[in-house]
């Protein structure tokens, strides 16, 4: 007989139930890790891509995608990679480069979890304006990120950089229900001398959407931009000081890892 999931965890608890206090590792509230390893190994699953998983348990879970998230992009772009290295390490270069690289202000950094906020004041515009201008700090725009690692057990971190634009995302929807209110309001009043006029309303709803998925597509350009970041934490980059990278530019230079990338 073939168990699918869900049939593996209703066996599970049932078992616990049964064996009562005599569970051993498995109780009614689940099972420990070491204990799941050992049951993974035993079924012949890589040993490594249960501790992969637990480690992305442990990580914690993330929001349930919404129907609407296909026009405006989720709440929350979250970006999963492993990199070598213990979690302490890869959460203290991740901060290294959301401080250095993208101006933000780092809130809180500990026991592999830390949180940025975006930079307010004159400093703040100042700096994010002139790394803006090198095309480089774009996640610095944003008003709240957190990441948090874990070691997985074989001298390397699972990290996941999650970051809130729930305001953008806001913004999106109201600039859509804008258009599409204040177009179709208009061609309804004009209607009542030239009727055909209505015929422009679907026009009017067509650039609603359009705006509105203006989100959906910043929300895209936010996860490329994490992953730029991850991948130059992997490869042990440092971010470059803003006057270095400015003087870069002026001179037509390009930094290492986009001429890697381009051969």
């Amino acid at each position: 007989m073939h168990l699918d999931r869900a049939a593996v965890a209703r066996v599970i608890r049932r078992a616990s139930e049964l064996a009562g206090p005599e569970g051993g590792d498995v109780s009614a509230d689940g099972i420990n890790e070491a204990a799941l390893i050992a049951a993974a190994h035993e079924v012949g699953l890589p040993v490594i891509a249960v501790q992969r998983s637990l480690a992305t348990e442990r990580l914690g879970q993330l929001p349930d995608p919404r129907l609407a998230d296909r026009l405006l992009g989720p709440d929350v772009v979250a970006v999963d990679g492993e990199i070598a290295g213990s979690a302490h390490d890869v959460i203290g270069r991740v901060d290294a480069w959301l401080v250095e690289g993208h101006h933000l202000r780092r809130d809180r950094l500990r026991d592999g979890r830390g949180e940025w906020s975006k930079r307010t004041g004159v400093v703040g515009v100042t700096m994010r304006k002139l790394r803006g201008a090198t095309g480089e700090g774009r996640l610095g725009r944003n008003q709240r990120i957190t990441a948090a690692a874990q070691d997985i057990g074989s001298g390397s971190a699972v990290i996941r950089v999650a970051v809130d634009r729930s305001a953008d995302r806001r913004r999106s929807a109201v600039g859509g229900a804008i258009v599409v209110v204040g177009g179709t309001g208009g061609l309804a009043a004009a209607a009542a001398s030239a009727p055909a006029i209505l015929l422009a309303a679907p026009f009017a709803v067509i650039g609603g959407v359009g705006v509105a998925m203006t989100g959906r597509a910043r929300a895209l350009r936010t996860a490329k931009e994490v992953e730029r970041m991850l991948e130059s934490v992997a490869d042990h980059e440092a971010p470059t000081r803003l006057r270095t990278e400015v003087a870069r530019r002026v001179r037509g230079r390009r930094p290492r890892r986009q001429i890697r990338a381009d051969s």
